[in-house]
């Protein structure tokens, strides 16, 4: 059976119902004005302003709770552990890609004004703005709780935390099959492994290695980039179709 043998039977057996009162609505969106008007375009910063109200609010308070965390951790004068929190912070910034593919709505969001890719990327880069301000609010506050150079300090909170977002964001461009419960084992696993490697090796924050802790921040900031790069050149173009 061809294609358009297929398509002949299915209008056979699926007809589409007549419309009713088609000729009324248009006069009325004629006399409103609204037949040939266009939507108001909307630059970027109130894009991105009108998009805050659709996150979450677990989402942010999940970020202030880790974040006041973190801090009342180091406060308590406990060693290098504190840096290994950071990676759940990401597990915010991860979420924001899951909503849609969760409440099967991606296939509609497509084809809307404001494309999957645009919305995601949006929100994404909100919450990731808002957990690295905290976090550098963070580092500043806590700074004096540490031996270490505040550059230093700022490596220290700031691999993990990259590390972890890289990993999620590659799991979450390639797995799209579960409810991120992927992505949140992934931030623990980093946590984890980040809170063991002093024990394997304790000159982990030796100040002699601070070079190699800046080429890790860049080789993960890099890596980051690239993988959303690519997860966003995996969606439809960011116009209204």
């Amino acid at each position: 059976m061809d294609n358009e043998t297929i398509k002949r039977r299915i209008r056979e057996f699926c007809q589409s119902p007549q419309p009713e009162r088609k000729a009324e609505f248009f006069q009325n969106m004629k006399d409103q004005g609204l037949l040939n008007k266009h939507p108001r375009s909307l630059g970027h910063g109130e894009f991105l302003a009108g998009q805050i109200a659709y996150i979450e609010k677990r989402t942010w308070l999940l970020s202030a709770f880790l974040l006041l965390f973190i801090a009342w951790i180091c406060r308590q004068n406990s060693g290098n552990y504190p840096f290994a929190l950071t990676p759940f912070l990401a597990s915010g910034i991860l979420a924001q890609t899951r909503r849609s593919f969760r409440w099967k709505m991606a296939e509609m969001e497509y084809a809307a004004r404001f494309s999957l890719r645009s919305v995601m990327l949006a929100r994404m880069f909100l919450v990731g703005a808002a957990d690295t301000a905290g976090l550098m609010i963070v580092i500043l506050l806590v700074r004096t709780c540490f031996s270490y150079s505040l550059i230093r300090v700022f490596l220290y909170m700031m691999v993990p935390y990259l590390s972890a977002s890289w990993l999620g964001s590659v799991y979450e461009r390639k797995q799209r099959t579960d409810h991120g419960w992927g992505s949140v084992l992934i931030c623990i696993l980093s946590s984890a492994a980040f809170t063991a490697a002093p024990v394997f090796f304790e000159r982990l924050y030796d100040e002699r290695l601070t070079v190699i802790w800046a080429a890790v921040f860049i080789l993960m900031a890099w890596n980051l980039m690239k993988s959303i790069r690519e997860w966003i050149y995996g969606m439809e173009e960011p116009v209204w179709n």
